[in-house]
């Protein structure tokens, strides 16, 4: 499926404060577009357009979902601090530890560290339930050279926070990407009637009234509406 682009070249949030101005616009020279075209500004032209203005303004912003996303990054690289020193611990214990069911380079150890240097979740996913496989199969012999149930319940406790992280993390990228789609579709549909205003005032006041002229230039709208924020206090 081809991806939703905007038809609009100003930025995703500059959107809707450039349609409510072009719309104070609209409101003073009303007379003048349905003198233009009586069959296309009529009442339903606005409120079609404040229904659509009222829809893009009611979109999340994409800061905020990435933000979120952003949470679940942090938890899942804090829990990547917490496994160099818990995997060096388990490592001196296998390599001392006898009898053993896999040879101690197959344990899931090393797996487990190049995994986490990659930043590879999917490969310390697997690499974690491989050593906690070994580690409850060989738990006499690792008891024995003094790993506690404790010690294996913080890995434990990693491999579950992990999993449950990174599907939550994927499943909030794929919202993301949808709802992303779905903001552009909604914002393009707000677009619409924007460029037939933009058009329809050209016409209008293109040669008879430059200063109204500009109030249906995309380019002079966007930059007030720039200016405008650039003077809202911090």
């Amino acid at each position: 499926m081809e991806r939703v682009k905007p038809n609009f070249s100003c930025r995703l949030d500059e959107l809707v404060p450039l349609a409510r101005l072009l719309r104070v616009s609209y409101l003073r020279d009303q007379a003048d577009f349905r003198a233009l075209l009586p069959e296309d500004y009529t009442a339903a032209f606005l409120q079609d357009y404040d229904a659509r203005l009222a829809a893009a303004d009611g979109l999340e912003a994409t800061s905020v979902q990435i933000a979120r996303r952003m949470v679940f990054t942090e938890r899942i690289n804090g829990l990547y601090k917490q496994l160099p020193q818990l995997l060096d611990f388990l490592a001196a214990r296998v390599r001392r530890a006898t009898p053993l069911t896999v040879p101690a380079d197959r344990f899931g150890l090393e797996q487990a560290r190049r995994a986490r240097n990659h930043d590879d979740h999917a490969g310390l996913e697997a690499a974690l339930k491989t050593l906690l496989q070994n580690i409850e199969a060989n738990a006499a012999a690792l008891a024995a050279k003094g790993q506690q149930p404790q010690d294996t319940q913080q890995l434990q406790d990693i491999y579950d926070t992990l999993v449950v992280d990174t599907t939550a993390q994927g499943s909030q990228m794929s919202t993301q990407k949808g709802n992303t789609e779905e903001n552009m579709i909604v914002l393009n549909a707000l677009y619409e009637p924007m460029t037939h205003l933009f058009n329809d005032g050209k016409a209008l006041y293109g040669r008879s009234d430059k200063a109204k002229a500009e109030d249906y230039t995309f380019r002079q709208l966007i930059k007030r509406v720039r200016r405008e924020r650039k003077a809202e206090p911090a």
